[in-house]
């Protein structure tokens, strides 16, 4: 990743933290550029702002996995997994449902509605 797009996504997430769009970007910046706990702490923030951002909780799950936190990462993935299914984000369901598979945690269990 280069260095000057990751300084230009911090100056504009210095303006704007209450963006959840821009938080994301940096984070994932952060993240691909070998950084996951300062993603971390990005990502963790979009979490609370936009708690139903399905891509936030998946790239979260990836820095808590670089930074060696197994079992905070099988969290926020299964957290992840049921907002994706909330919100019909699918995407995002499969790839933390595999992340979790390959962690070997328990798959997040589908909840039945009688209708």
């Amino acid at each position: 990743m280069d260095r000057s797009r990751i300084e230009r996504l911090e100056w504009l997430y210095s303006q704007n933290k209450g963006d959840p769009v821009i938080g994301f970007g940096l984070g994932v910046a952060l993240v691909e550029n070998g950084e996951p706990s300062k993603g971390r702490v990005i990502l963790e923030s979009v979490t609370r702002l936009k708690p139903e951002y399905a891509a936030a909780w998946e790239w979260l799950g990836k820095a808590l996995e670089e930074l060696g936190e197994r079992e905070e990462a099988i969290r926020v993935y299964q957290k992840g997994v049921e907002i994706s299914r909330k919100g019909g984000f699918l995407a995002p369901e499969k790839q933390m449902s595999r992340r979790l598979k390959r962690l070997g945690a328990a798959p997040v269990p589908s909840k039945k509605t009688d209708e």
